[in-house]
């Protein structure tokens, strides 16, 4: 038995190591652990502004948003534009589309507070600052 756990402990740890982008780091504020990622975020376009969000919401390009994969909706994140180290919170309010690359879709404003409105794309870091809810 202690052989059988021992061994699933170390598949375990290799897993997640596989998983260079998604990382657990302890935050000095509370002693508890947070998620992290990096990868590339873009920003949703003008002519989506109006629609509705996956959560049901209208999305405004004025507000600061995002899309996300799987985090629960009202997650709130801290996001850093790892180029110029211009950081933003933003809330989850949507689903990205699994076939997405990206790490996260942003509102315009969101993209602008990170200066990447011109490229259009940029690396960031996500740090969970804040769960929400499950749906």
């Amino acid at each position: 038995m202690r052989k059988a756990k021992w061994t699933a402990t170390i598949g375990l740890s290799m897993s997640l190591a596989s998983f260079s982008s998604v990382g657990l780091a302890k935050t000095e504020r509370h002693g508890l652990f947070s998620i992290e990622q990096s990868g590339v975020a873009s920003y949703y376009s003008d002519k989506l502004h109006g629609q509705r969000t996956a959560n049901g919401e209208v999305y405004d390009k004025n507000a600061l948003t995002a899309a996300h994969k799987s985090l629960p909706f009202g997650t709130v994140l801290k996001v850093v534009n790892l180029s110029n180290n211009r950081s933003v919170e933003v809330r989850v309010n949507c689903r990205a589309p699994q076939s997405n690359k990206r790490l996260l879709d942003l509102s315009k404003r969101a993209a602008k507070e990170l200066d990447f409105v011109q490229a259009g794309l940029a690396r960031v870091k996500i740090e969970v600052l804040r769960l929400g809810e499950a749906a």
